[in-house]
């Protein structure tokens, strides 16, 4: 009964704040939630992996990852990494973000994450440089349009009125237009962010097309990486529900990831 509650309440919240301008999925919408929640389920957890290139737009890597976890038929994801494969003078390291639910960073975390940014690891340094963006504008303008209007031409006879013609005036009117332009930001990411030019997540953008997504992206931690961990740059998760391995056939080279409690893991 508790697993059916906590199932019914976690989907009805995320079925009540979709919105018609969102683009269909191919499966049940798939909700981030702390570990805790997602054990609650009663589902299986197992590990998805999604490996990724250089020069990425965060934003739409994490929705992309998402589309692949619903198509996997995953109803829960929590742990959810951005891993990057980075080196530190010679020594091979492994440096991830992760991606939360709103209010739930533990209170320890930024504390560690300090200590580390203030120099213990080279990838970890905050790097500040001008990168392409697109952003709307909006500017008024002055519209030209003609009104049309009947005028009957004079005529010198009562008995024959003069020939009813259409005519126009040229009008003058403001008008407010929008678009895109393209322009430049100024991006601050980590060192192993930038060397493969890695644009991380930004939370509104995402957020426009899964209204009910509410993320926040903690800050970065490095450490010397394990041998026998992926060697790829990776968006990866745990799964709770769906069919766990193999349950989409979706592109992508398969990698091994470690997963707790001896789970089945999926690469997408």
């Amino acid at each position: 009964m508790r697993r059916s509650a906590l199932t019914l309440l976690l989907l009805l919240c995320a079925a009540c704040a979709r919105t018609s301008s969102v683009v269909p999925r191919r499966g049940p919408p798939v909700t981030v939630v702390p570990p805790e929640l997602a054990l609650e389920s009663g589902y299986s957890p197992w590990a998805i992996s999604m490996p990724f290139g250089v020069a990425q737009d965060g934003s739409a890597l994490v929705l992309r990852f998402l589309e692949r976890a619903e198509a996997s038929g995953a109803r829960y994801l929590s742990n959810v990494q951005v891993v990057f494969v980075a080196d530190d003078a010679g020594t091979s390291m492994e440096c991830r973000t992760t991606l939360m639910p709103e209010g739930a960073v533990p209170p320890w975390k930024p504390l560690i994450r300090t200590a580390m940014a203030a120099g213990e690891y080279a990838p970890l340094k905050l790097v500040s440089r001008p990168v392409p963006d697109v952003v709307m504008s909006c500017q008024e303008t002055w519209a030209v349009t003609m009104v049309p209007q009947a005028v009957r031409l004079s005529s010198t006879s009562r008995a024959h009125p003069g020939e009813l013609t259409i005519g126009g005036n040229m009008v003058r009117r403001p008008e407010v237009r929008c678009g895109p332009v393209a322009t430049l930001r100024l991006l601050t990411r980590y060192a192993f962010e930038d060397a493969v030019s890695y644009v991380p997540p930004r939370i509104e953008r995402m957020v426009e097309q899964r209204p009910e997504l509410k993320l926040q992206e903690t800050e970065a931690e490095c450490y010397p990486r394990d041998p026998a961990s992926p060697g790829v740059n990776r968006i990866e998760a745990m799964a709770y529900g769906g069919a766990g391995p193999r349950a989409a056939f979706l592109d992508g080279p398969m990698s091994p990831m470690v997963a707790p409690r001896s789970a089945p893991q999926m690469d997408l």
